[in-house]
């Protein structure tokens, strides 16, 4: 059965030195701040600049955070997608072998693929390792030029794929792939804090976002209210976390948070790795501004 969820689970940055390797004691400094905090972690996706980092790197991220939730109720998902099929299954075994609770995977990206070729990746990469690790579809169509639909989740869903992180932002295939797939212990993870509050009204499970990183007590609050049925509170909350949302800039803002977790909370999480740099003074003096408005907020 795939882990149950409630509550924060930070898309987790990674600290980078100057040479662009990973800073690991920064990397478990930041997860051992978090994890009481959080239900658990999502590893070596976006916002952990996965995309840009060496497959030695990926395994040393995945590592680390492995070995400080050990003993812990935290859930790890980590992230495997990769444009290759041999890859993404060679990834998602390593992930099993560490004890990840979960293995996610994007559509194949980079190239252009039908339904039928997406659906056969994943269905090879259940086929690979779904008796060892819950495989999870990762759906984010803004970066892949792929989005799922409810039905292709639904068929998935039958052949042995465990759960959706949907970061499409269209509740309704949210609500379309809720619909479509008949197992209940299917996990439904919305990919942004955007839209937490209608997912779980919806019947999601969980959120992974970067804003978890940064403000997890707000989207714990989120759940809670829910959770509670208070739904004055509830809007109130995701209203709050949506104006933070846009604060953050357009795409995924990395550089943002190694600045806002520094300037908020004075834990040094490090560097960005390159192309992306650090916001320069300017921008910085922005995010203290944004902070400063919101330092009710943990």
């Amino acid at each position: 059965m795939s882990p149950k969820f409630h509550g924060a689970m930070p898309a987790l940055i990674t600290p980078f030195d100057e040479r662009g390797e990973v800073d690991v004691p920064k990397l478990r400094a930041f997860v051992q701040w978090l994890q009481p905090r959080v239900q658990g972690f999502y590893v070596c996706g976006s916002y952990g600049s996965q995309p840009l980092m060496r497959e030695d790197q990926c395994r040393l991220v995945a590592e680390t955070v492995m070995k400080e939730c050990q003993g812990k109720s935290t859930t790890v998902i980590v992230h495997v997608g990769h444009p290759s099929t041999d890859i993404t299954i060679e990834r998602a075994r390593y992930a099993a072998s560490i004890g990840a609770h979960g293995a996610a995977s994007l559509t194949p990206y980079y190239y252009l693929h039908g339904p039928q070729l997406i659906n056969d990746h994943f269905k090879a990469l259940i086929d690979a390792v779904g008796r060892d690790i819950p495989v999870y579809l990762y759906n984010n169509p803004k970066y892949t030029n792929y989005c799922v639909t409810g039905e292709q989740v639904g068929e998935l869903a039958a052949y042995g794929l465990r759960g959706l992180k949907d970061s499409s932002t269209s509740i309704q295939l949210f609500y379309n792939c809720i619909a479509a797939v008949k197992d209940p212990d299917f996990v439904f993870l919305v990919g942004s804090q955007t839209m937490l509050y209608p997912c779980l009204s919806a019947g999601g499970q969980g959120c992974v976002s970067g804003m978890s990183n940064l403000f997890p007590g707000l989207v714990n609050a989120i759940f809670d209210a829910a959770a509670a049925g208070d739904n004055k509170r509830a809007v109130a909350l995701q209203q709050e976390a949506n104006e933070l949302r846009h604060l953050t800039g357009t795409g995924i803002p990395v550089a943002f948070y190694h600045a806002a977790i520094k300037y908020r909370w004075g834990i040094d999480i490090g560097l960005p790795r390159r192309p992306l740099k650090p916001l320069d003074a300017q921008a910085e003096a922005r995010v203290r501004a944004t902070l400063d408005r919101f330092r009710h907020l943990t």
